[in-house]
């Protein structure tokens, strides 16, 4: 009997804790095996260098990673650039270097960064997280660099989805899009990042896949 009751106890412990963590991995792996069998393109988030993070914030930050991979690589998330539409109900991006969505969307999903042009299907992140309690700026980078900067003011306070968000957004930079303004909410980076953070939040709050 007492084995019994340990069993459960047992399991319930594994369920609680383990099972959607397992499921979650599951669905990305198997999420990756389809896309390649349908010759559909699958974007690999890579960490190339890490530098400030540990501990929990390195915990965060992995999760970020994990999540992000998840949701770009889905039908929704394809579904959603290229059918966004701007404040005036265009369906196009502002700051789009004359794109349409569904360049946008190809040219994401290529993975090629402008200073990277040989890593196609590739997230590749060199991160360093920087404290700058005076400065308003969430994170920055600049054409000439791989490198993104993240403000540990903002990043210690954020939740897994607006990490995965802030990243998304970044990255885009390195595919060569920008914004005008912090303002220019429409701009490739910060829709697609707002759309980024969007999935996240529901792939949490519902678990399960979003193909």
């Amino acid at each position: 009997m007492k084995k019994w009751i340990f069993s459960i106890i047992t399991f319930s412990l594994f369920s609680n804790e383990c099972l959607s963590s397992i499921l979650f991995k599951w669905d990305q792996v198997h999420h990756e095996e389809v896309s390649s069998f349908l010759g559909a393109p699958y974007l690999k988030v890579k960490s190339m260098s890490l530098e400030g993070f540990n501990g929990l914030s390195l915990q965060k930050l992995q999760s970020g990673f994990s999540f992000m991979e998840k949701v770009i690589n889905s039908e929704e998330f394809r579904s959603r650039v290229i059918n966004f539409k701007n404040k005036r109900g265009e369906r196009k991006f502002e700051s789009n270097r004359g794109l349409s969505n569904e360049e946008i969307y190809e040219i994401f999903m290529e993975g090629r960064e402008v200073l990277q042009m040989d890593t196609p299907g590739e997230v590749n992140l060199f991160l360093k997280l920087y404290d700058n309690p005076m400065s308003r700026v969430i994170g920055y980078t600049n054409s000439k660099t791989n490198l993104i900067n993240i403000n540990w003011k903002y990043f210690k306070h954020f939740k897994i989805h607006e990490v995965a968000a802030n990243l998304t957004h970044e990255w885009t930079h390195k595919l060569g899009f920008g914004h005008t303004s912090a303002k220019e909410h429409d701009s490739v980076p910060y829709a697609i990042g707002y759309i980024v953070r969007d999935l996240v939040l529901n792939s949490m709050n519902h678990p399960g896949p979003i193909f």
